[in-house]
């Protein structure tokens, strides 16, 4: 007998919490007979009277046989169903894609400006060995030899 009356006590705080919850849930203009929040206070003041009140008069219709009109609970969407998200990658992916190219450019720009130099700088150095030589055995400034 104790153990009916546990499961009996148990069963009932179920439906009163179900019915809070129920009412929470509900939409505001869909609940009937008297407002949202005096529905919640019925069920809290008159527990199980209350929560049998609120299924049999105050509960939104329901619309056929899967249950009460109510939003479709949100789900959240995979980021590549987002067109916004889609639409960020791939300017991210544009970026990287011209951030490469231009290190890319520059690389090559320093390979050629660095061949260049190595390229001008052997033919300068011949051109000073030859040059400058000239006035070597002319003696002190100033004094020609015929």
């Amino acid at each position: 007998m104790p153990r009916l009356l546990l499961f009996a006590a148990i069963l009932g705080v179920a439906v009163v919490i179900y019915a809070l919850i129920d009412c929470v849930m509900s939409r505001k203009h869909e609940v009937r007979s008297i407002s949202k929040t005096a529905w919640f206070v019925t069920i809290l003041v008159l527990p199980l009277i209350g929560a049998g009140m609120w299924f049999l008069f105050g509960r939104p219709r329901s619309e056929g046989p899967s249950g009460p009109r109510r939003p479709a609970p949100r789900t959240p969407t995979a980021p590549d169903d987002d067109p916004a998200f889609l639409q960020n990658l791939e300017a991210q992916r544009r970026q990287r894609a011209r951030e490469q190219e231009r290190r890319l450019r520059e690389k090559e720009q320093r390979e050629r400006e660095a061949k260049a130099r190595d390229t001008d700088g052997g033919l300068k150095d011949d051109k000073h060995d030859g040059e400058g030589n000239d006035d070597a055995g002319s003696g002190p400034a100033g004094v020609h030899r015929p």
